[in-house]
């Protein structure tokens, strides 16, 4: 499970790389359609790198059944090792990715819509903020949960756990407070966050020795 889960945190962070430099090569963001805007506006945005848009949704599909398998693998390490928390904060992550699922499908209908000549209603546009503000805040719960579980018997480990736990609890506070004019340019730097996690999750699985259930024949 300690290999799998390093493999796995290896190929997120690979496709998060990807979609980084689609999203700065070409201006489209996820991030933009996640926030309330009016109909005219919300429109344009997704009509601007539509082609570009399409292919970030791609991506993120990947990347969420990619994220997915490692908290996966990730939860069963730690079960393993006797962690608390473990099922729980697997299950908060199984949430937010069914959530991603949704958000992906539902901007991209909305695409879809404005391209043969329907503005977004207020309505949907307000469902797709909500949504993805759920989303984000199932994945703050299911973080922390998972830092609380990581052993923190190391330097790496104490790390870690701080930063599942702290920098995604400081991160939350900051992302709803931001002033509304900033809230996509913030929320585009979490990528940078998820990043550093997978890092960090690689460095410190790298440093622990298999359980003793994955040593027996």
């Amino acid at each position: 499970m300690r290999k799998l889960a390093m493999y796995l945190a290896g190929a997120g962070a690979a496709v998060l790389l990807v979609m980084t430099a689609l999203s700065l090569s070409t201006g489209a963001t996820q991030e933009l359609h996640e926030h309330i805007a009016l109909p005219e506006v919300y429109a344009m945005h997704l009509l601007a790198h539509a082609g570009a848009l399409r292919g970030l949704m791609a991506l993120d599909i990947a990347f969420l059944v990619l994220y997915t398998c490692f908290f996966a693998a990730l939860a069963g390490y730690l079960r393993e090792l006797g962690r608390p928390f473990t099922r729980l904060a697997l299950g908060a992550m199984i949430a937010c990715a069914l959530l991603d699922v949704i958000e992906d499908h539902h901007i991209l209908a909305m695409l879809r819509a404005a391209e043969l000549g329907e503005l977004p209603s207020a309505g949907a546009i307000a469902f797709q903020a909500v949504e993805s503000a759920t989303k984000f805040s199932v994945s703050f719960g299911s973080l922390v949960l998972f830092g609380l579980a990581v052993p923190r018997t190391t330097k790496l480990g104490w790390v870690l756990a701080a930063f599942l736990v702290a920098g995604t609890l400081l991160s939350a506070i900051a992302g709803y407070a931001v002033n509304p004019a900033l809230e996509a340019s913030f929320d585009s730097g979490r990528w940078l966050g998820f990043l550093a996690g997978f890092v960090l999750a690689i460095a410190w699985l790298r440093t622990q020795p298999d359980s003793e259930v994955s040593r027996r024949p």
